[in-house]
Formats: structure tokens, sequence, C-alpha cells
């Protein structure tokens, strides 16, 4: 599988990586997708897939469930992740995303990622993630208008 890291800004980190689609027919079974991480949210990880040249889903994960799914299975409802023992001779991750009606069952290379979320929680420590979340504009975003 192809990786690229990318840092376009010192705040995000990003990882560019192909995604395996297993319920695709061959010719269309891989996907592109970025995992970005911004300290200004710090709790989340945003993937964005391509499905189509010029259109993309995105999903948003906590950055621990990502974590925790490279160990073990992780995740409720709509998100679970987890670590193969190997596919091949290297290790994958799988990460299951369901909307209503709608299931998609990916694998991609666990090392990578499990290196970039590395990087993630050096730009930020796990426990830190609170202060850098401006609670005042989140309270003002959900307000009720007057």
């Amino acid at each position: 599988m192809e990786q690229q890291w990318a840092q376009p800004h010192r705040e995000q980190l990003t990882l560019f990586t192909t995604l395996h689609n297993l319920a695709a027919p061959p010719e269309s079974a891989t996907v592109t997708c970025r995992f970005g991480y911004v300290p200004a949210s710090p709790y989340c990880v945003r993937l964005d897939l391509a499905s189509f040249p010029d259109d993309h889903v995105t999903w948003v994960i906590g950055r621990d469930l990502l974590l925790a799914g490279t160990e073990k299975l992780s995740g409720d409802g709509d998100v679970k992740i987890w670590p193969s023992r190997q596919r091949g001779n290297t290790p994958s991750l799988y990460l299951r995303l369901e909307r209503p009606y709608v299931t998609a069952m990916f694998a991609t290379e666990l090392d990578p990622i499990r290196q970039w979320l590395m990087e993630t929680y050096i730009a930020v420590p796990a426990g830190r993630e609170s202060l850098l979340v401006d609670w005042d504009a989140l309270a003002a975003s959900r307000r009720p208008p007057t």
C-alpha cells in the first residue's frame, strides 16, 4: 500500500493512504483516504475518503477510539476499528463505518496509521486536549439565536 505524509501547516498532521474496500469488486476496491488531525479540534480525527475524482465522504472519529482500535476491537455503533494479526506479511487495520442502510468495510496497513497517530500525540499529548479547546466559542455556537 502506498502512504504519503503531508504537513501543510505545522498545526495540521495529514496522512494520505489507500484503503481497500472489502465489499467492492476488485476493479474498484481501492479508495484514497486522507487522515487529518488539527490541534484546534484535539479530540477528533477526520477521514476524507475519495469516492470519485471530484467527490469525497468525510467521517469524523475520536482520536482515542482510533488509537484503541490499533490494539483491539474498539467502537460501538457507527464506527468499529480493530487490528488484524496479519494480512499477508503486513499487519492491517480494519474500519467498519455504518450509516442507516449502508455499511462500508475497509482494510489498510496498520503501522503507518499507528506512526501517524503517535505524531498527533506528540503534537497534543493525551490529557492535554481540553487546554486547546476554545470553550467560549463552542458554547456560543451552541446557544439558540435570540
